[in-house]
């Protein structure tokens, strides 16, 4: 389990945490232990000292895979960034998780035939998966919650891996001193990558923190960018979730903030608003710059602690740690205006965006109160089945919806929800502003577009059909970050997890 859980965070900077991801991860890991199994099953028709033999054995060489995973998966995903999203994905994994999944897979077999000796093979095969499931959920419990989150991915590897071969040695009473050499053969080539997974900066890179977590693994970073103007990015397994000018921390070069800061701007006095997704806390200096009191939500308990030290956050409003969905079902509050800004690269949070989540943030909207959404611009080969589906699914939930894009009147720039349950309001007061990077400017309905021939099909929390009809969308905007961010990092000597 250890091995599982850290092969899929290690994925995470290279190839997300999409469900594709995920689904790879556990179907290597089952695969593998299949394999195992039916390896270790063949193992058993030897006699019980070699059947010990093969034991200690393949304890040693599964631990040893397990100690240097860090270093060979880091090898091998920097050598796949130059293939397709799904091949490289898939040969990672097979080359990095399988070996070691099988190894252990092997195990259990053997443990059973030597138990098995002499007593019944029902109860010792009862027995061993039984305390191995019961260690599978310690470890993954103690890896997930604590390990991962304070001393990163790495270190867990090397421990577990070098606890489980030391303890091969003491039951199973091989030599002592080759053994422990052996192990330090592998232990070493870890630590080094450990150590040098801490350094601070490259030469176009400063790399100010990198931590591991919930979402993954989060790095603040400043590059000169722009005309040589220096910026701050915060990367979420390397997707830009937040980019300011590091010298102005109020300019944003995402699309998206000029239309939630010409909203904002344009509420009454003594308005509420709630703000679903954090991230470097962007929107929320917004909210604080115009006086709006504001709840913020945020599932990643690291992002608020990182938007106040690097990106200008004040924190002035409450800042809850829990999923969007939860919060909603459990909030007794009204909101003027709820913002859901939790859309990540190739993560959609489907539960988010479902009729029933629509339904529930009725209960939590003010009179004449809005909800706004950010959600991508249709491609240029896209039928945006997705973004039509979202579209009448608000309005099937009783909201009358407008559309925006930041390229109006083309579709393939952030497309922006803007729902109420009252009389349509266009916002006249509403004003997107220009700048250096972001030319358009003009009241906001200039920026209005309509999404035709809108399907009949609803997102429900049964039906979350967006995660179907964005399924290419999620390859690709991988695909990019490893063809161009990703290479990028790659040859200034970044490092992408530790």
């Amino acid at each position: 389990m250890v091995a599982e859980l850290a092969g899929g965070k290690m994925l995470a900077p290279f190839y997300g945490t999409s469900l594709y991801v995920w689904a790879s991860t556990l179907a290597i890991t089952l695969g593998g232990l299949a394999i195992g199994y039916y390896l270790g099953g063949i193992l058993c028709n030897n006699i019980i000292a070699k059947r010990k033999k093969h034991l200690f054995y393949t304890l040693a060489a599964a631990s040893a895979l397990v100690i240097i995973m860090p270093v060979w998966a880091n090898f091998i995903m920097k050598a796949t960034l130059s293939f397709s999203f799904i091949t490289g994905l898939v040969l990672s994994q097979l080359s990095f998780l399988l070996p070691p999944v099988l190894g252990m897979g092997m195990v259990s077999p053997l443990i059973i035939s030597l138990l098995s000796e002499g007593r019944n093979s029902g109860n010792a095969a009862g027995m061993v998966y039984a305390i191995s499931t019961l260690g599978g959920v310690i470890a993954t419990l103690l890896t997930g919650f604590w390990l991962v989150p304070v001393i990163g991915i790495s270190i867990p590897c090397i421990i577990a891996g070098a606890l489980l071969f030391l303890l091969s040695v003491i039951f199973l009473g091989r030599q002592k001193v080759v053994s422990a050499a052996f192990v330090l053969l592998f232990v070493v080539p870890s630590l080094m990558f450990v150590h040098n997974a801490f350094s601070p900066a490259t030469d176009k890179y400063n790399i100010l923190c990198h931590k591991e977590g919930i979402l993954g693994d989060v790095k603040v970073i400043d590059f000169h960018a722009r005309d040589n103007m220096t910026t701050r990015v915060l990367l979420v397994n390397h997707n830009w979730q937040t980019w300011i000018n590091r010298d102005q921390p109020s300019y944003s070069f995402l699309y998206y903030t000029h239309f939630t800061n010409a909203i904002i701007s344009s509420l009454p006095k003594s308005s509420t608003a709630l703000l679903i997704g954090l991230g470097g806390g962007t929107v929320a200096k917004q909210l604080e710059a115009h006086n709006v009191v504001y709840d913020a939500v945020e599932i990643d308990g690291r992002l608020p602690e990182i938007a106040q030290e690097y990106f200008g956050f004040k924190g002035t409003g409450n800042v809850f740690v829990d999923d969007g969905r939860h919060y909603i079902n459990i909030c007794k509050k009204k909101y003027d205006l709820i913002i859901i800004d939790a859309l990540l690269g190739e993560n959609i949070p489907s539960h988010l965006l479902s009729m029933e989540c629509f339904n529930s943030l009725k209960n939590i909207l003010a009179q004449n109160g809005k909800i706004f959404i950010e959600f991508d611009g249709i491609g240029e080969h896209e039928t945006g089945k997705a973004q039509r589906l979202l579209a009448h699914t608000i309005k099937k939930s009783g909201y009358n919806c407008q559309l925006f894009s930041s390229v109006a009147p083309d579709l393939d720039g952030d497309v922006m929800y803007l729902a109420s349950l009252g009389t349509v309001n266009d916002f006249d007061t509403a004003y997107i502003h220009s700048d250096a990077y972001f030319k358009s400017d003009g009241p906001l309905k200039n920026f209005k577009i309509s999404l035709d021939n809108e399907p009949d099909e609803l997102l429900t929390d049964n039906n979350p059909a967006i995660d179907f009809y964005l399924r290419q969308r999620m390859v690709d905007v991988r695909d990019e970050l490893l063809k161009k961010e990703n290479i990028s990092f790659l040859q200034d000597d970044m490092i992408f997890y530790y």
